[in-house]
């Protein structure tokens, strides 16, 4: 069975490392952006699925996701709790995770959207999962912690 082929645009550096970490243990092959252009470049790269954080300069997760869906490629798009993002994302068939969810629940749904190996197509889904912060991320010490956060403390000034 092929490696899903995820490129994650993440422009934190702690929860690049973090997530690339997390997906790179569940067998994942692993590309990360830091910016929306250098991102737009690499999904035509053959991708199973894109992960992007819905903040991103000028632009935004849902400009990403919307270019990965013209190439039949799922998307997973990370935020703040903001009721027109997630109905932007649903109206997309977009999965919309909000700060708070479990390194488990991340997982789950990067299974359940990612293109199987036989390249059927990635079934659509939106949700209102939450995710820890960019902005409290702790970094994690031990590769089974269950949660972003241990003890919350800010990194990034608001």
């Amino acid at each position: 069975m092929q490696a899903s082929r995820v490129l994650l645009v993440a422009p934190t550096p702690q929860l690049s490392a973090t997530l690339r970490a997390w997906l790179t243990d569940a067998g994942c092959a692993v590309m990360v952006a830091t910016s929306f252009s250098s991102a737009k470049a690499q999904i035509k790269q053959g991708l199973s699925i894109l992960i992007s954080e819905v903040r991103l300069g000028d632009y935004n997760g849902l400009h990403l996701a919307i270019r990965a869906k013209s190439s039949d490629i799922p998307s997973i798009v990370l935020g703040a709790a903001d009721a027109v993002l997630q109905r932007d994302a649903e109206a997309l068939g977009v999965m919309y995770l909000t700060y708070g969810s479990s390194h488990a629940e991340l997982m789950e749904v990067v299974e359940r959207i990612a293109r199987p190996a036989g390249g059927a197509t990635p079934i659509d889904y939106a949700s209102n999962i939450s995710f820890a912060s960019w902005d409290e991320l702790v970094l994690t010490a031990r590769p089974s912690e269950e949660s972003f956060l241990e003890s919350p403390r800010r990194i990034l000034p608001s």
